[in-house]
């Protein structure tokens, strides 16, 4: 008997093995709906959605305008930030995403866009990297890059501000190279921030050349004017060309301030950038601001913890929930050109540039020339009245919702409205985020550092 039920089991065995390969299906395991191969057309929307929610989101904008004063924290965390209270532990979210999503996705997009001889969507790969990398060394200084998007090296080394420039401007070479490639096998398709227009994400690409170039001004001295300047002429020439990304009004489609304010309400505009605006009659005040109940614009006075129906919200130019959130325009590229020019003795050359940029960010941001309140504001400066201090302070204007404004103000000391916070841990701002918190208990190559440190650029 006990023979019979071990020929029985070994028999039962090699039916088993024999049966499966012959009627198991081998895609059981596959899911239709996660494919293995994603084709590039959906990878390159995801990390567009990802690059414009969280570098054009909360974690960046929010804190550096609150800094910058454009906006204050009336409560909560948004308060402590106002404040300076700023750890580690606020700034995993966007250092995680910013690795583990957009960098990593912007590998595979750009290694597979290798493989199959894409060299449009490679370029716009590189772009996003080289956009995502300038965010990143302009928070924290030295970052890590040469080794952090290899999945073997558990602690990535982290590459000197320096070297991290260098790296930017290397891929943005490569991208215009790539994007001007006339062998390109498969079109741009899924672009959600061009419309699979290459020749604008050239424009792109010379465009954050020549921001980069200025913003080692410090360090280069004349060097870096003349490489700023020597962009332009392939950079942006409108604002149909400006480098953004637009939300949608639906619940999930919304833009990052919009969420936030819904969800927390605890930011309104500051008393800093509002009382200037007024004083200036700028007319894109009531697209940067929302009207009081009265009818009026009023800030918080940074740090005071003013009761929100009293004071302005965020307006509809940055907190709409089909808001565009801007990472560089052209209204900025010449502010770029203005500097540039002011610095290296152009002083017609810088003028030009100082009221078109004025002007071009005025028509971008309400939709009108106003040509009368530039006629009375603007167009009377002359050779001999333009200053540096103007040409910073209007860019800080124009900039209002994106990350280069903290860059500006770090690099030059403009523009010189910043008030006291009060309740403030410093009389100053902070001159760099801290590290991600998870970064420095995981990372022993993690750099110590505080929050009031400075980047390399920063001199």
């Amino acid at each position: 008997m006990r023979k019979i039920s071990k020929i029985i089991i070994v028999i039962t065995l090699l039916f088993s093995v024999v049966s499966c390969s012959n009627w198991i299906d081998t895609d059981i395991n596959v899911d239709p709906n996660s494919p293995a191969d994603v084709p590039l057309s959906y990878i390159l929307p995801s990390i567009q959605a990802n690059v414009g929610y969280n570098l054009g989101g909360n974690d960046v904008v929010r804190t550096t305008n609150n800094w910058m004063q454009y906006m204050d924290g009336i409560a909560r965390q948004s308060h402590a930030e106002a404040t300076y209270i700023y750890s580690g532990a606020d700034c995993n979210n966007l250092w995680n995403t910013a690795y583990a999503t957009i960098l990593s996705d912007s590998k595979i997009l750009i290694d597979k866009a290798t493989e199959q001889n894409a060299y449009h969507f490679k370029g716009v790969g590189q772009v996003l990297t080289a956009l995502t990398l300038g965010y990143l060394t302009d928070l924290w200084g030295d970052i890590p890059y040469s080794d952090a998007l290899n999945p073997e090296v558990l602690m990535p080394k982290f590459d000197s501000q320096q070297d991290i420039y260098k790296a930017m401007n290397t891929l943005l070479d490569s991208a215009i190279a790539n994007l001007s490639n006339t062998n390109n096998k498969i079109a741009l398709k899924g672009d959600m921030m061009y419309a699979n227009n290459a020749a604008n994400w050239i424009k792109a690409a010379y465009s954050l050349k020549a921001r980069y170039a200025l913003q080692l001004s410090a360090v280069n001295g004349a060097a870096a004017y003349t490489a700023a300047l020597a962009n332009l002429d392939k950079a942006f020439t409108s604002n149909a060309q400006n480098f953004g990304f637009k939300f949608g009004v639906n619940d999930s489609e919304k833009s990052p301030l919009r969420q936030f304010m819904d969800q927390r309400g605890d930011m309104a505009m500051s008393s800093t950038f509002i009382n200037f605006l007024k004083t200036n009659t700028d007319p894109r005040l009531s697209f940067y601001a929302a009207a009081t109940a009265g009818g009026e614009y009023f800030g918080s006075v940074p740090g005071s913890q003013a009761e929100p129906s009293a004071v302005s919200a965020p307006g509809a130019y940055v907190a709409a929930s089909d808001a565009k959130v801007y990472f560089m325009t052209y209204a900025e590229l010449k502010f770029i050109e203005a500097e540039a020019k002011f610095n290296t003795g152009d002083k017609a050359g810088a003028l030009a540039a100082f009221q078109a940029g004025v002007a071009e960010s005025v028509n971008n941001v309400t939709g009108s020339a106003n040509q009368a309140w530039l006629d009375a504001n603007i167009n009377n400066v002359t050779e001999a009245t333009l200053t540096l201090e103007m040409i910073i302070t209007q860019k800080y204007v124009a900039n209002f919702g994106q990350l280069q404004p903290f860059s500006d103000y770090r690099r030059t000391g403009f523009p010189t409205i910043l008030v006291a916070v009060t309740g403030a841990s410093s009389t100053t701002p902070p001159t760099r985020y801290p590290y991600s918190q998870e970064e420095v208990t995981y990372n022993d190559n993690t750099p110590a550092a505080t929050m009031f440190d400075k980047v390399w650029w920063d001199k």
